[in-house]
């Protein structure tokens, strides 16, 4: 039997406000269905944004990584898939509809998603 090992960390600050969550698989980041890594500055304003599987930035649907300053200004967005970085034009043909990144298939009754090699 294999053991998985799930863990959600939020870190609070002092005066309440959530500075920090982070989503690990087997001590690894990672999250399927959202970022892995979150971090807040003391006026509840995200500064930063990472999308991970098994450890690897990954996003199929938009940046792997997103980084704002203290305003809400958007200063950094990068595009990785499987821990590959891409420019925004590579990861926009990589994740195509003509693409079987992403896509769902079956073998002997298992799901599968297919991913970037």
């Amino acid at each position: 039997m294999k053991t998985v090992k799930l863990e959600v960390v939020q870190e609070v600050s002092d005066s309440g406000v959530l500075v920090r969550e982070e989503y690990w698989l087997n001590d690894k980041y990672h999250n399927e269905h959202g970022p892995a890594y979150r971090q807040w500055n003391e006026s509840a304003q995200l500064v930063q944004e990472q999308y991970c599987l098994n450890g690897k930035l990954h996003n199929e649907n938009g940046p792997a990584f997103s980084q704002w300053n203290d305003s809400g200004v958007l200063v950094s967005e990068e595009y990785w898939l499987n821990g590959e970085y891409f420019t925004k034009e590579e990861w926009q043909r990589e994740v195509s509809s003509d693409s079987c990144l992403g896509k769902v298939i079956t073998v002997d009754g298992k799901e599968y998603r297919l991913g970037a090699v």
